[in-house]
């Protein structure tokens, strides 16, 4: 591990989508098997379609053309199950640029927006992860090994 702390990776990422993006996913992010399914990464998500109609919402009743989602890694992988490359609206979203930009936001939970480890494999980054995470657990005890308070360490929170 290296020396320097790496930063905490974060749990959602927000992903900036057009209306016309916004649209062509909500025709294929469903709600209606969230109670039954029990997959780790379901097919359907109430959570993300609640999002999808509020950005819709929001796009129509201020007559923006944008708006981000936060996605979480099962958000993703929900939209990279639903969109094929191939895919185009006659509105003109395009389901390549709808999955760069979700390889994109998969890419920077994996490693880190900033990182400059974009060239190591999926494992290693994951295993990264889990290893700062442990790090991270062990710092959080009240006895971890030193005689500074957890909450007094200078990169702590406030």
């Amino acid at each position: 591990m290296d020396s320097m702390k790496e930063e905490e990776l974060p749990d959602s990422i927000g992903v900036l989508f057009t209306e016309e993006e916004l649209w062509l996913c909500h025709a294929f992010v469903r709600h209606d098997r969230d109670i039954d399914n029990s997959d780790r990464y379901p097919i359907v998500s109430t959570e993300l379609n609640e999002q999808i109609v509020f950005a819709l919402l929001a796009c129509a009743n201020s007559e923006i053309k944008e708006y981000t989602l936060l996605l979480t890694l099962g958000h993703i992988l929900l939209l990279d199950w639903c969109i094929r490359d191939d895919m185009k609206s006659p509105a003109g979203a395009n389901g390549k640029e709808i999955l760069l930009k979700i390889f994109q936001a998969r890419t920077n939970l994996v490693y880190g927006p900033t990182s400059e480890h974009q060239d190591i494999d999926y494992k290693t980054a994951i295993s990264r992860k889990t290893i700062q995470a442990v790090e991270e657990e062990d710092h959080a005890k009240s006895d971890n090994g030193t005689d500074e308070d957890p909450d007094d360490h200078p990169f702590a929170y406030a």
